[in-house]
């Protein structure tokens, strides 16, 4: 096995942390292998935001050379994924076979054992639930080198609490996903923007039951206008009516993508508020005044800032943090609240959305209501400001999602997880030395 000693760091590059890093070479490799006595944490492509995936002096288990795929039930779209498997890799192989994974966050650059241990979420949490909601079966590594079988019928329990409990039961080893029957890769959006929170609000309300998908961009140095975006994946029949192709024919193609890399020196904080405020401008005015409805590829709707594939260097050398938070349908008032102070920060990159039902784990984020997500320069303004609104959310019955968490306070965070003892109780008979931690679960108490 591959080991060497590295700087780990979240995508925010916000206090990364050395640690000495073995990568197994294939799935038989991270089953077999004798896996360091002290204490690890299991590592994808460290796409989660802050600290979950990385551990100060410690050892980190990278996943990323285990890609295997195969088939479990090919008629019905059940498949086994190692957990080095992105979600990337599953729609280039997939979509244009006419399956879809059935939940991508914004980004193609997660693997399946990174979307399990952060029970992560999509456009289309309303309609269809979290990543784990369509997990049948996976394998877990635990801290004693025991191999367990786990689902939501057998072993139940430490299934659950291994949904979002960011890798702290255990290493997953593969996982078997049942895919989503795709018509098309086109997906027909409607465009639509609003000028002040409320009327987007409304919206969201009254018509995301209509969509498959749905998000809003909203501008926190502006008023809060919004431009929302709205979809289905497009029948054939649509796709003729979009004008996207001739004919009903050659309707799943393998999507697209761009690989734009910025310069390789170092960068100052190119995103800086008057920079913003002007590519605000620019999305806001692009939008259609008139609700309009449009045929966009995968790439374009789900994964647009993959284009540039460092992107998050643009905060500079200190990084930045994204804060995500979830609050429940009824909150508005303190969701007005947190747009106006967070605009204050100021903040930039900020999108909504809708959740349905919450999931079975006790540390999984998502809960009915609505979700609001923006990234933050990391500066002291705004790692002094941000706890004044993890008590607004806290005070509001919500809660702040860990995998872009970095700096989170321990009472915050005990205050948000009403089932934060359940996982624990779990974890404990698992790995009663804890044996698997980070930097994270160092942090809050885990």
């Amino acid at each position: 096995m591959k080991a060497q000693r590295q700087l780990l760091s979240g995508w925010g590059r916000y206090r990364g942390a050395h640690a000495q890093t073995f990568t197994p070479a294939d799935l038989s490799e991270l089953e077999q292998y004798e896996l360091p006595t002290t204490e690890l944490v299991a590592r994808g492509l460290g796409r989660s935001y802050g600290d979950a995936a990385q551990l100060t002096n410690g050892n980190a288990v990278v996943t990323t050379a285990c890609r295997s795929v195969t088939w479990v039930e090919r008629d019905r779209g059940l498949i086994r994924c190692d957990a080095g498997v992105t979600i990337g890799q599953l729609i280039d192989r997939f979509a244009p076979k006419g399956w879809f994974v059935p939940v991508t966050p914004g980004t193609r650059a997660v693997t399946v054992g990174g979307a399990v241990a952060a029970d992560i979420h999509g456009k289309n949490h309303h309609v269809d639930g979290s990543f784990t909601a369509h997990v049948t079966r996976l394998r877990l590594r635990l801290a004693s080198n025991e191999i367990l079988t786990i689902s939501p019928t057998e072993h139940e329990d430490l299934f659950w609490a291994t949904a979002g409990g960011m890798g702290l039961t255990g290493v997953i080893l593969d996982a078997d996903i049942q895919l989503a029957a795709l018509p098309t890769t086109t997906v027909a959006v409607e465009t639509q923007r609003f000028d002040t929170l409320d009327p987007l609000l409304q919206e969201m309300r009254a018509s995301d039951h209509r969509h498959d998908f749905s998000v809003a961009w909203v501008d926190l140095l502006r008023n809060s206008r919004s431009v929302l975006t709205q979809g289905s994946f497009a029948t054939p029949s649509q796709l003729i009516e979009l004008e996207s192709v001739a004919d009903a024919a050659g309707t799943h193609r393998r999507p697209g993508t761009l690989n734009i890399g910025l310069p390789k020196v170092a960068l100052p904080r190119v995103a800086v508020t008057p920079g913003v405020r002007a590519f605000n401008e620019l999305w806001f005015r692009k939008a259609p005044a008139e609700p309009t409805v449009t045929g966009e590829s995968i790439t374009a709707f789900f994964h647009p800032l993959d284009a540039i594939r460092d992107w998050n260097r643009v905060y500079g050398g200190t990084g930045f943090v994204q804060w995500q938070c979830v609050v429940p349908d009824d909150q508005t008032s303190t969701l007005q609240d947190l747009a106006e102070r967070l605009g204050q920060l100021p903040s930039f990159f900020t999108v909504l959305k809708r959740f349905g039902p919450a999931s079975n784990g006790p540390l999984s984020f998502p809960s009915p209501g609505w979700t609001l997500a923006v990234d933050l320069p990391a500066t002291n303004k705004t790692l002094n400001g941000l706890p004044a609104l993890d008590q607004l959310v806290a005070d509001a019955g919500g809660r702040i999602y860990l995998a872009k968490d970095a700096r989170l306070s321990r009472t915050h965070f005990e205050a948000m997880y009403p089932r934060l003892d359940e996982f624990k109780a779990i974890r404990a008979q698992v790995d009663p030395g804890a044996r698997f931690r980070s930097d994270l679960a160092i942090r809050l108490g885990l």
